[in-house]
């Protein structure tokens, strides 16, 4: 028999396990979190957040109190006198200074337990977060445990239902992942009749506050409401906890799963669709499912209405503040465009909004919803009535006072007032030819003067038109010569729907147009940006690219802040740009650091340190921050669609192109160790073996000195003492050239490259000859006027030198030695030829390894030690080098090329 917990039905599901080993894994690094939740102030929330922490400080932790509202509460104030307390940051404010927490302070000081009251504040404005909330995260991130207070009314999700019970717009809002992803949540509950008698005691609020508070957020259906909303979001949450549990194990579980269901909420550009995002969210957390809110661009609605767009943008942070996944598309057709993305994630319900009162009976047979109902038949559609927008609104005023408030652009009424006149000359052309032509004439001109506004203004500015026009012509044209029968009637009636057909058919044709022509602009932003990028080598060429075609195709000015401490730490430092101490830049520094540290964006369009003037995105690659994107002078009407998104993707662009040249030059300098390392080499084995033979000859000779004595002739002493005097000398050749070797070498991987003629290089090589070439003369072939070369000239004129020496070693003294140099489009090459006895056959390959001696007929070899250390110099340089034999006549050549640099601007002489 099978063993019943290893049946499909009692086996864990892989993706739940996980979820909860990333889970447990994210919790070790950050704090935790415990809310103590209720209805309504005056529940006992702080009271109880204070008793938990005297109890953690009796158990030998340590416990700090951030901040506390006590409203001047006695019991309340008791138990916060027995805990230590953070002092407040003083910031001033308009009228008088304000007391705020003060969260660099607490990070600084690491309690293991931090008390934040009444989390749903507004910090004051100087702040570095815009909301208390936000503070918390940032010390959960630190690892700091935090216990906090919340009320159901200031949760993002329910704000519009608190709104409809109380009748007051909850304007402090905290998004509902600081319950849901809490650690721990407390509801702190009593009775409403309880509550009431609190606040008659004056235990709630103080004198005539807590009278005004009874007969308005505090009455009775209000409490009821409110606890019952609490208890909801409460019963959810362990509902989500249970759900956790039973996916992991199932053998605990009652009853079947069920399916897996994903919400998408489309949304518009309207004050109305706050709304739908939290039923969508409220939706999903009763479904304990995914959500995502999708928004369709058309063109009118990308170019005809910028505070519309600052509406979306507030939209969109909302959700994203719930956790949705936010997603904008652009199309033509609405309905269309949502079908086909809800297919694609395979979507199990679609929300949208309806109107409420007489809105709902706008004749709008082509809207989306009424497209959704007719079409689709596999997905569920909810649709949520919306109701009128209140006054007040939680639009984000960061987007929404981006928008200009008028209504009616000056663009608009020109195209209007033009196609009227349009309209009006069309029927004045019409009357005139009518006598020739008759109603063709008006037909004619009026399809052709539709299509041409419709092509160039759009729909509705075609509809103007062709109602002026039909109202013009009416009145002279049709009114005096034609009789108004049924006939003329038809002939209007027909004249006007075709019109309006082909009109309608070339609008959409444009529109569609324009949609391509977005998305072609957006793409080929992208991909000139990356062919930009992908060409660079350096990171600052890369930075100065990114800066040239954001502003090229964009208009935005963009500024790097990179890591100037060790190993890419901080400080910041301002690239390419004079760091100047005034406020406006400190401000943006310190905007910087915070987002280097957390790895997020901040500053201009967030809610984090959102008063600095700059949009900052970190520059990612993987766990590290390669350094920080400054936008500056930015409005939202002005950036195409998705615009953080769009800035974050070009962002991770310029962080992979920062990583690749990052990667090239490391590659760049570990060849360089390399060869390094192997010239190194060479120079060891050079002391172990080239001195090997003249240390054992002169042994040798010193010990037959010894041995033989007085018994040597004179001619045999000579004879001995000169060969003992070559030897010493070879051996004194050999350790000068070792030695300079390695003291040109010793700056280990840095080469110290100038710009440098190549006659002082020569000149420097001659310097360094042997006794080989004292004696001998070069013939120089140097092209005119060759650029200079960026080079460490030592170790090049060493390179010039070894070869050199290597020529008058292999030649007769008779024998030419030529010099020649000359440039193509990308190199530099340096050739010695020797018409000497060239390079034995089979040796050319190995002639540049260590330690590759080559007999001359005559005289002495070298040490094999010169070629060698000549070829990992040129390769240190990133060039090459190479030998072969000269095919017409006797000798040899040794060539090497060095890449071509460009050259440096020289100072007009005065």
């Amino acid at each position: 028999m099978a063993d019943p917990s290893t049946t499909e039905e009692n086996r864990p599901d892989p993706e739940a396990l996980l979820a909860a080993v990333e889970k447990a894994d994210g919790r070790l690094a950050r704090g935790r979190l415990k809310v103590f939740f209720g209805a309504a102030p005056g529940v006992g929330k702080t009271y109880a957040m204070l008793r938990y922490g005297i109890d953690e400080q009796q158990k030998g932790r340590d416990v700090l109190v951030g901040v506390v509202e006590t409203h001047q509460r006695s019991e309340t104030q008791t138990l916060a006198n027995q805990l230590p307390l953070l002092p407040l940051r003083v910031v001033e404010g308009a009228s008088a200074a304000i007391g705020e927490f003060d969260l660099d302070a607490a990070l600084a000081r690491r309690p293991q337990l931090l008390l934040l009251d009444e989390l749903a504040h507004n910090n004051a404005r100087g702040s570095r977060h815009s909301k208390r909330w936000q503070d918390l995260e940032e010390l959960l991130a630190a690892g700091i445990n935090v216990a906090t207070t919340i009320n159901v009314q200031h949760l993002e999700s329910v704000n519009d239902v608190v709104f409809a019970i109380t009748g007051v717009r909850v304007r402090e809002t905290v998004p509902d992942r600081a319950v849901t992803d809490a650690d721990e949540v407390n509801l702190i509950d009593i009775s409403e009749e309880d509550l009431l008698q609190r606040l008659r005691d004056n235990k709630v609020y103080l004198g005539e506050r807590g009278a005004r508070a009874m007969h308005h957020f505090f009455r009775k259906g209000n409490l009821i409401a409110l606890r019952q909303l609490a208890m909801r979001v409460a019963a959810d949450r362990m509902d989500t906890e249970l759900q956790e549990f039973h996916s992991i194990h199932p053998e605990d579980r009652r009853e079947g799963g069920r399916l897996r269901e994903v919400i998408l909420v489309a949304i518009g550009a309207d004050a109305e669709s706050e709304q739908l995002i939290r039923a969508g969210y409220r939706l999903s957390q009763a479904l304990h499912c995914s959500w995502i809110i999708i928004h369709v661009d058309t063109p009118r609605g990308l170019w005809q209405r910028p505070q519309y767009q600052a509406w979306l943008w507030s939209h969109f942070h909302l959700a994203e503040r719930l956790g949705a996944e936010t997603v904008r598309i652009t199309g033509v057709n609405v309905a269309q465009e949502i079908l086909a993305y809800a297919h694609t994630r395979q979507v199990t319900r679609i929300m949208t909004g309806s109107w409420t009162g007489i809105r709902q009976f706008w004749p709008v047979r082509r809207s989306p919803l009424r497209q959704l109902l007719r079409y689709q038949k596999a997905i569920d559609i909810i649709v949520y009535p919306l109701q009128p927008p209140a006054a007040q609104t939680n639009a984000n005023p960061v987007y929404v006072a981006a928008a200009p408030r008028y209504g009616f652009r000056l663009r608009d009424s020109r195209a209007m007032v033009l196609s009227m006149i349009g309209g009006f000359a069309v029927a004045g052309l019409a009357t005139l030819l009518n006598p020739y032509l008759g109603m063709a004439a008006f037909f004619l001109l009026t399809l052709a003067g539709a299509t041409l506004t419709a092509l160039r203004f759009g729909r509705w500015p075609a509809i103007v038109l062709i109602s002026s026009a039909q109202i013009g012509f009416f009145l002279f044209g049709q009114g005096k010569n034609l009789p108004a029968t049924l006939e003329s009637l038809l002939i209007v009636a027909a004249t006007l729907t075709v019109t309006v057909l082909i009109s309608q058919l070339v609008a959409r044709s444009r529109d569609q147009e324009i949609m391509a022509r977005l998305r072609e602009r957006r793409a080929r932003t992208l991909y000139t940006l990356v062919q930009r990028l992908s060409l660079e080598k350096d990171s600052a060429a890369v930075l100065r690219a990114a800066v040239a075609q954001i502003h090229s195709s964009l208009g935005l000015d963009v500024g790097f802040w990179l890591p100037a401490g060790p190993g890419g730490s901080l400080p910041l430092q301002r690239w390419d740009e004079p760091d100047e101490p005034d406020a406006m830049r400190n401000a943006e520094r310190s905007a910087a650091i915070w987002v280097f540290r957390n790895q997020r964006p901040a500053g201009m369009g967030t809610d984090t340190l959102s008063a600095v003037p700059t949009l900052l995105l970190p520059l990612l690659r993987g766990d590290r921050v390669l350094g920080i994107m400054g936008i500056g002078d930015m409005e939202i009407k002005q950036i195409p669609g998705e615009w953080l998104r769009y800035m974050e993707t070009i962002a991770r662009l310029i962080s992979a192109a920062l990583d690749s040249a990052d990667n090239v030059e490391q590659r760049d300098e570990a060849q360089i160790l390399l060869r390094l390392e192997q010239t190194q080499n060479t120079l060891l084995s050079a002391i172990s073996h080239d001195l090997r033979t003249p240390l054992t000859t002169v042994s040798g000779l010193l010990s037959t000195m010894e041995e033989l004595g007085d018994n040597l002739s004179s001619t045999e002493r000579l004879d001995l003492v000169r060969t003992l005097r070559e030897q010493t000398q070879r051996i004194s050749d050999t350790m000068e050239r070792i030695l300079r070797t390695a003291s040109l070498l010793s700056r280990k991987t840095e080469l110290q490259r100038e710009w440098i003629p190549f006659g002082d290089i020569v000149s420097i090589a001659n310097s360094l000859l042997g006794e080989a070439c004292k004696k001998r003369e070069f013939q120089y072939q140097i092209a005119q006027d060759l650029p200079l070369l960026f080079a460490d000239a030592r170790l090049i004129a060493q390179v010039l030198a070894n070869l050199l020496d290597n020529a008058c070693r292999y030649t007769p003294a008779e024998a030419a030695i030529v010099l020649q140099a000359w440039v193509t489009k990308k190199d530099f090459h340096i050739c010695v030829i020797d018409y000497g006895y060239g390079i034995p056959s089979g040796r050319v390959d190995q002639i540049f390894a260590r330690f590759s001696q080559v007999r001359p007929p005559t005289g002495e070899g070298g040490t094999g030690l010169g070629l060698a250390i000549a070829k990992s110099i040129v390769e240190m340089h990133g060039g090459q080098i190479n030998a072969s034999n000269i095919t017409m006549g006797r000798g040899a050549r040794f060539c090497f090329t060095l890449p071509l640099q460009t050259q440096p601007t020289l100072p007009e002489e005065e």
